[in-house]
C-alpha cells in the first residue's frame, strides 16, 4: 500500500483532500488563479497514477510539450535582449544550461513542485535521477498549463520570476560556467577536467576577434571546445559547450516507464 495513503487513513485525511490542499499551495506560489484548476491538475499528474494507458493524454506528458517550446522562446527572448554583443552560438550554450534538466529541476525545487506530483505506488519514482527528471518535465508542463489558462505574459511572468531568477542569482551562468561544468563530472564519478588552451591559428565564421582556442578534456577525450578574445573567455566557452553536450546526453536518456 502507498505510504502517503496509509498515514491519510490515520489521520484521517484522504488523497484527494491532500491533493487539493497541495495545490492550492502550488497555485499560491505560482501567484495565478486558475480559471480552468483541470490544467493544473493534468500539469501535475504523472502518467504512473493513470491505470489504463488510453489515459495517458490526461498526464502532464501534453503539457510539457507545450511548456518546452514557451520556455524556449522565453529564454532565448530574454537572452538576445541580455546579451547583445553574443555570438549565436554563445547565446545557444547560455540557453542549453537554462533548459537543461539539471537547472529546471532545481527551479522546480525551489517553488516544491516535485511534491506536488501525483505519481503511481512506486516509491522509486521520486528518488534520485527520475525524481529530478520528473521535477524538469513537471515544471515545464506547468508552464504550459499557464499559457493556456493565462496567456503567454502570465507564463513569461512565471519563468522571468521563477526560472531566470535563479539565472541571474548565479551571474547569469556564463561566469561559474567552470564550476557548474566541475561540480557536474562530480556528481558522475568522473575524473579530472583538464583545458588545454592555444592560440587560435583559424577563427570560427562570424568570430574573427577571438585570439584563443579552447578545449576541455576528460580522461584523455575532448568534451568541449571554445574560442574567446582571452584566454579566460575561451575556457568558459568551453565548459558551456560541454555542458551543453552533457545536457543533451542525459536528455537522450529514456525514463524508465512505470506505468505499464
Amino acid at each position: 500500500m502507498n505510504l502517503r495513503r496509509w498515514l491519510g487513513r490515520l489521520t484521517g485525511d484522504s488523497p484527494d483532500t491532500r491533493g487539493r490542499d497541495r495545490l492550492t499551495d502550488l497555485t499560491r506560489v505560482l501567484g495565478h488563479p486558475f480559471r480552468d484548476p483541470d490544467l493544473l491538475v493534468r500539469a501535475t499528474t504523472h502518467p504512473s497514477s493513470l491505470v489504463q494507458s488510453s489515459n495517458r493524454g490526461q498526464s502532464y506528458e501534453r503539457m510539457e510539450f507545450l511548456g518546452d517550446s514557451i520556455l524556449n522562446l522565453i529564454v532565448s527572448e530574454w537572452l538576445f535582449s541580455r546579451h547583445p554583443d553574443a555570438q549565436e552560438g554563445t547565446l545557444s550554450q547560455l540557453r542549453a544550461h537554462i533548459i537543461s534538466r539539471r537547472f529546471l529541476a532545481g527551479a522546480s525545487e525551489q517553488i516544491g513542485l516535485p511534491d506536488c506530483i501525483q505519481t503511481g505506488d512506486d516509491q522509486n519514482l521520486l528518488a534520485g535521477g527520475g525524481r529530478r527528471k520528473i521535477a524538469a518535465d513537471s515544471l515545464e508542463a506547468v508552464i504550459g498549463a499557464l499559457y493556456l489558462d493565462g496567456g503567454l505574459e502570465v507564463a513569461r511572468g512565471f519563468i522571468h520570476d521563477h526560472v531566470l531568477s535563479l539565472d541571474l542569482e548565479h551571474d547569469e551562468g556564463f561566469h561559474t560556467a567552470k564550476n557548474r561544468l566541475q561540480e557536474t563530472i562530480h556528481e558522475l564519478g568522473r575524473g579530472q577536467l583538464t583545458y588545454r588552451t592555444s592560440r587560435a591559428g583559424s577563427a570560427p565564421r562570424g568570430r574573427e576577434d577571438v585570439n584563443f582556442r579552447c578545449q576541455v578534456w576528460l580522461e584523455g577525450e575532448p568534451l568541449g571546445s571554445g574560442w574567446g578574445r582571452t584566454k579566460k573567455e575561451a575556457e568558459k566557452e568551453a565548459a558551456l559547450d560541454a555542458l551543453e553536450r552533457l545536457a543533451r546526453v542525459e536528455a537522450s536518456i529514456p525514463e524508465r516507464d512505470s506505468a505499464r
